[in-house]
């Protein structure tokens, strides 16, 4: 700990800098050294007396973590589980349908495309706006 305060204060180095230097010079052995992640810790424990103040780009960084959603809605079926018939394209009557948005604002236009599969006819039709109702009223 004294080693890299030293460092840092007289070097400007960063505290994973002085490990690395400690190690490369043979200053102290693999086993008598703390990884980079420990002395960080020691930083956030005000074991040493260097402050995340001091550390410019610790302060930058984003330090909440990132989980991944548990609870993710499954909205119908996957394209994924259509059949294999479909995708040789031999049968027509198999449509694709998707909604295209402007900006995403509340009174931006909204298009539904629709695409057949075999002979690739292809639709586009304006609607006003991403409502399942006025997506059946362009069915209709």
């Amino acid at each position: 700990i004294d080693y890299v305060s030293h460092c840092f204060h007289n070097h400007g180095w960063s505290l994973d800098a002085c490990v690395g230097y400690a190690l490369a010079k043979g200053i102290f052995q693999k086993d008598q050294v703390v990884s980079t992640k420990t002395l960080y810790n020691y930083v956030d424990l005000g074991l040493m007396d260097i402050k995340n103040g001091d550390l410019p780009e610790k302060v930058k960084r984003n330090t909440k973590t990132r989980r991944a959603r548990v609870n993710k809605r499954i909205l119908g079926r996957s394209i994924d589980e259509r059949s294999p018939r479909v995708e040789s394209r031999k049968d027509f009557g198999h449509w694709e349908c998707d909604l295209v948005l402007g900006h995403k604002t509340k009174d931006d236009d909204v298009l539904l495309t629709l695409c057949e599969r075999k002979t690739r006819q292809f639709f586009m039709i304006k609607i006003e706006d991403k409502t399942s109702a006025s997506v059946m009223k362009a069915f209709d």
